[in-house]
């Protein structure tokens, strides 16, 4: 005989793929953050032994400008700032969201009895 799962087993486990799925797209984005900011973090070591008087260019839509090269470094130090910032905000949210995942899980569990926990999954 098949049992039915209970609605507030079937509502937990629906609001649990969801919390895994955005917990994902987090850890993508963190990824991606941390990787761009490693690579502003190697174009700045790069910079900095360049001469203070060297021809610096940026991309400014289809064409390149000439920029000073304190210009360039507060750029890169400021954008890699912007993003340190909302990595530590994606890495506190990505805290909150896996205990979240582990509460949820723990209580789809509970309500099925404590031996069904792959089933959670």
């Amino acid at each position: 005989m098949v049992e039915k799962v209970p609605p507030e087993v079937e509502a937990k486990y629906a609001k649990l793929v969801k919390l895994r799925e955005t917990l994902a797209a987090i850890a993508q984005e963190r990824a991606s953050l941390e990787a761009l900011a490693a690579e502003i973090e190697s174009v700045l070591e790069e910079v900095n032994k360049l001469p203070d008087d060297a021809k610096l260019y940026k991309m400014v839509g289809n064409i390149m400008v000439e920029k000073k090269k304190d210009e360039v470094v507060k750029e890169l130090s400021d954008r890699k700032e912007d993003i340190e910032i909302r990595l530590k905000a994606l890495k506190s949210q990505e805290e909150a969201l896996k205990k979240d995942v582990e509460r949820l899980t723990s209580e789809i569990q509970k309500l099925l009895g404590g031996g069904a926990g792959s089933a959670a999954k």
